[in-house]
């Protein structure tokens, strides 16, 4: 019965990784006016909830959650 040697080893297809040089700059903080995603997942439910009470307050969902959070920090924090 014959078999078969194993197959090589694959190589890696992703390249050299980056320089230190190229890496030592990847770590600043990003501009406090700047823009960024949160990404969550919540209850249909919730989220009607949420959209009709930032309709209600007239303030976009976002200005809702912003001071939602503000005053929670302020009275938990």
């Amino acid at each position: 019965m014959a078999t078969k040697p194993p197959p090589p080893p694959r190589k890696s297809r992703k390249g050299e990784p980056p320089s230190i040089e190229e890496t030592k700059e990847n770590l600043d903080k990003p501009d406090p006016g700047d823009i960024a995603n949160l990404n969550f997942k919540v209850s249909a439910e919730f989220k009607k909830d949420f959209k009709i009470a930032a309709a209600t307050y007239g303030c976009t969902q976002t200005e809702l959650l912003q001071r939602m959070f503000k005053f929670w920090t302020e009275h938990h924090g």
